[in-house]
């Protein structure tokens, strides 16, 4: 079974350029801008479906975590075969959603910052269940094979964990100085977390939860709150982590958390992508409105393209 939330990528790219209200797809063979959407608000985050066919986005609203002073209620349905929005699923509040995941049953779940909540929304419908978590989860990961979300609260020291099944909080992981971005290995067993105030990246079983490596981000071990983000190449091998602040990105061995690269990047580095190679991932740099080509097991740059404003988040299909 493929994971939804790490599927193998193809030769087409999509991404969300937040600041200027789009989606814009590329071609990952020539990195030519192919198509673009105009987008009904300010788009976050994405997750493909477990068809392939279709992506859902998250509309986030006007503001950035903790200041968001204009906040959406959207997710965006996007059909990949026609590249367009079909419709948007309402969550029932101006709630933030931003992160967005599929567990193996179909459902979707997304974040409800500004309700301290994380939604199981039904596509099939657009049923829409709340699950108070106890603190305003900025992202999300999903573990299939334990059948558990985790969710990071930024502004605690804490990761929640929900069973999917009962949809009810089960436990708090303990993350020092603060959780940041968050991801599940592609098999299931392996939880990942980045600090917020600290240059750190954590390893947990997602069975017990006990922690199992903390690893510090060499290149980029600055004490600044920032953004920091971590994603599973699709294969398991590799964790990509980047440094919103310290314009800085970094490469571990999965299974051992040893640093094995670490560039620097353009400003404001967001979200990761994989190449169908199965050796090239992309970065997001938010804020010079550059996406990178890099090799992962080097980190070594290999292409750039420009994209509009705001790029965050890049899924290749």
């Amino acid at each position: 079974m493929i994971d939804p939330n790490n599927r193998p990528g193809g030769d087409t790219l999509i991404l969300t350029a937040k600041s200027a209200d789009k989606v814009q797809f590329f071609d990952a063979g020539t990195l030519a801008l192919t198509s673009e959407i105009a987008m009904p608000g300010s788009t976050h985050e994405m997750v493909r479906a477990g068809d392939g066919a279709t992506v859902y986005a998250s509309v986030y609203g006007g503001g950035i975590f903790g200041k968001n002073k204009d906040p959406d209620r959207r997710i965006a349905v996007i059909d990949l075969a026609t590249k367009s929005l079909t419709r948007t699923i309402d969550v029932g509040g101006n709630v933030a959603p931003h992160s967005v995941m599929m567990d193996e049953g179909g459902m979707l779940w997304a974040t409800a910052e500004l309700t301290n909540a994380v939604l199981a929304i039904e596509p099939g419908n657009d049923e829409i269940e709340r699950i108070d978590i106890g603190g305003a989860p900025h992202w999300i990961a999903i573990s299939h094979a334990t059948g558990k979300l985790f969710a990071s609260f930024k502004t605690r020291e804490a990761v929640a964990v929900v069973d999917l099944e009962s949809r009810k909080p089960i436990d708090l992981i303990t993350i020092p100085h603060g959780a940041e971005g968050i991801a599940v290995s592609p098999d299931g067993w392996a939880l990942y977390v980045c600090s917020h105030q600290k240059g750190e990246v954590h390893a947990f079983d997602t069975r017990t939860h006990a922690l199992h490596h903390t690893a510090a981000i060499e290149g980029a071990p600055g004490e600044a709150n920032q953004l920091r983000r971590v994603r599973v190449t699709p294969d398991g091998r590799y964790l990509c982590v980047s440094s919103h602040v310290d314009n800085y990105a970094a490469v571990y061995d999965a299974l051992t958390l040893k640093q094995i690269a670490g560039f620097p990047t353009p400003k404001a580095p967001m979200g990761f992508g994989f190449a169908a190679d199965g050796t090239h991932a992309y970065l997001c740099c938010h804020d010079a409105a550059v996406t990178l080509e890099f090799v992962i097991a080097s980190g070594r740059v290999t292409r750039q393209f420009s994209t509009a404003p705001g790029c965050e988040f890049i899924i290749s299909y």
